[in-house]
């Protein structure tokens, strides 16, 4: 994945050929509002908005790039196929969403600029999906965790009083359901397979979990953010808390996947772990009130925060300098 954007995002459906969109998907909202209406664009620039737009994108970008690298080792081939369409699904996602970005005069009005030309604490990702991939078991867990939490997220976008994100939010959406049933499947299947199948998803879960609080991390201006996401922190681990343990539970994995951090009932930062992160405190104060001195895949933040302030562990400069090896072998060239 070292192209331009516009080369991995998906061609528009033709009139009339795109599926109807899965149970509980918004459907694509009407057109803007009137200036001055609650759908009305944004002021610009808004700093919230901003924030929000480069967490939101950098997730796609990355978690499509994470995704791209089991094309051709995948276990077999149906799933090299599917995880290639994801991967260039979610990468599609991210340019759209730096597209928002340049609209707003970010990058020159250039996205492959924002992909492409910022360094490692540029980016506001969450940590969990900047890992290197590792067994068949962990990378399950954790696009499972990751589009428990897109499927709550994109619909709730979808009612964004910006009506470019929120246009943008559905379309995501319907997309992204089709994600979230592929890991709903493998984590239900997995876990009703008992033994060594069942053994090895349980011990990925417990050990993705932890890293999974990143997703929540506050964004720079979070209140405001929550205002354009259409949805607060709080009440957004909520509902994928509500959404994992229920799949959790079909699979027969609820207590298996406890770990270290209490399962997905117990996953929540510490106020002096954020307080550290935030207010400029010492990262290893922040890891020691973590209470364990293992790191997930990499060492990173205490219990995967960190990436939504710039934070990140050394697994993202070695994607970046892999992802963005042909831009900066010439930043100008014509595609």
């Amino acid at each position: 994945m070292t192209g331009p954007l516009h080369a991995a995002t998906p061609a528009p459906a033709p009139p009339g050929a795109t599926p109807p969109p899965p149970a509980g998907v918004p459907p694509k909202p009407g057109p803007a509002a009137a200036p001055g209406s609650a759908r009305s664009p944004a002021p610009a620039p808004d700093e919230a908005l901003v924030a929000l737009l480069f967490a939101l994108a950098d997730d796609e970008l990355i978690a499509g790039h994470r995704a791209s690298e089991w094309t051709g080792v995948a276990p077999f081939l149906e799933e090299d196929v599917a995880f290639s369409s994801i991967a260039q699904d979610e990468v599609g996602h991210g340019a759209l969403l730096y597209q928002l970005l340049a609209d707003l005069g970010h990058g020159g009005g250039d996205p492959d600029a924002l992909a492409f030309g910022r360094g490692p604490d540029g980016f506001r990702n969450a940590i969990l999906l900047e890992q290197p991939n590792g067994d068949w078991a962990a990378e399950i867990a954790r696009h499972f965790l990751y589009n428990e939490y897109e499927g709550v997220l994109w619909p709730a976008v979808a009612g964004s009083p910006y009506e470019p994100l929120a246009a943008a939010a559905a379309r995501i959406a319907r997309e992204e359901a089709y994600h979230r049933a592929h890991f709903r499947q493998w984590v239900v299947e997995l876990g009703r397979a008992g033994g060594e199948a069942r053994d090895r998803l349980a011990a990925a879960l417990a050990r993705v979990l932890p890293l999974a609080a990143g997703l929540f991390e506050p964004l720079e201006h979070e209140d405001r953010a929550a205002h354009w996401r259409g949805i607060t922190l709080a009440e957004l681990q909520a509902a994928w808390r509500a959404e994992v343990g229920k799949v959790l539970e079909q699979a027969g994995l609820a207590g298996a996947a406890a770990g270290r951090a209490g399962g997905v009932a117990g996953m929540q930062p510490t106020a002096p772990q954020m307080a550290a992160l935030t207010q400029g405190g010492d990262r290893d104060a922040a890891v020691d009130q973590r209470g364990v001195d293992e790191p997930g895949w990499e060492e990173a933040g205490p219990e995967g925060l960190g990436g939504r302030q710039g934070r990140h562990s050394p697994a993202l400069r070695e994607l970046l300098d892999e992802m963005t090896s042909v831009y900066r072998s010439e930043p100008g060239a014509e595609w």
